[in-house]
């Protein structure tokens, strides 16, 4: 076997790890571990400063800490071939996206959305569309009039999941070609080791 050969046969099988326990349980009314982890891996594979993922991208079920590999990931994913796109959201749009996320708590919603590089608190107790109290990126309040470029699988760019009153195709910047389940797998190579502790993006008031 020549040098070349071993070296992409070496990367086909490359992998990290996770120190924490990776699960979707609950994923459709709370952050989850392997929520923020597939958030952070779809924003970094399209290099946008945000990420969104549905809850019904996932399936129930954990990855113990340890090796993260493509079969335990794909085992997580209901589409792991799915690709992604890069969506364009005013900050009125993303925060009625939220709304629209927040919409049903504490009731599960397969709508939910777990993200990347936000932080937002809201209020079950509020009446819909006015439940998030706070939501800022990297600490700034989020403007309404500014554009945000938003990562998502392709099948919530369309507007999938109910999102269609919000965005859609039309509002679709670029597309990516990358599986969903190869772009994690890829993040968690790429860092070596990830750990998650599924909290401090969603948080709720009180």
């Amino acid at each position: 076997m020549t040098l070349a050969v071993m070296l992409v046969a070496g990367a086909a099988f490359a992998q990290g790890t996770a120190s924490t326990e990776l699960t979707t349980a609950n994923a459709q009314r709370t952050e989850t571990t392997f929520g923020d982890l597939a958030a952070d891996a779809l924003a970094s594979a399209a290099g946008t400063p945000l990420a969104l993922v549905p809850a019904v991208s996932f399936k129930s079920g954990t990855i113990p800490a340890g090796a993260v590999t493509a079969e335990l990931v794909r085992e997580l994913l209901t589409q792991p071939s799915e690709t992604w796109a890069v969506v364009t959201l005013t900050g009125a749009e993303l925060r009625e996206t939220l709304e629209r996320s927040v919409s049903r708590a504490p009731q599960p919603n397969g709508g939910f959305l777990q993200v990347s590089g936000l932080t937002l608190t809201y209020d079950p107790a509020q009446p819909r569309n006015a439940r998030i109290t706070s939501l800022s990126i990297g600490g700034a309040t989020v403007q309404p009039d500014a554009n945000y470029q938003v990562a998502m699988p392709l099948s919530l760019a369309k507007g999938g999941s109910g999102y269609f009153t919000i965005f859609g195709e039309a509002d679709i910047a670029r597309n990516g070609s990358s599986e969903m389940a190869t772009v994690i797998v890829d993040y968690v190579a790429g860092q070596g080791s990830v750990s998650y502790t599924g909290r401090g993006r969603i948080n709720v008031a009180g």
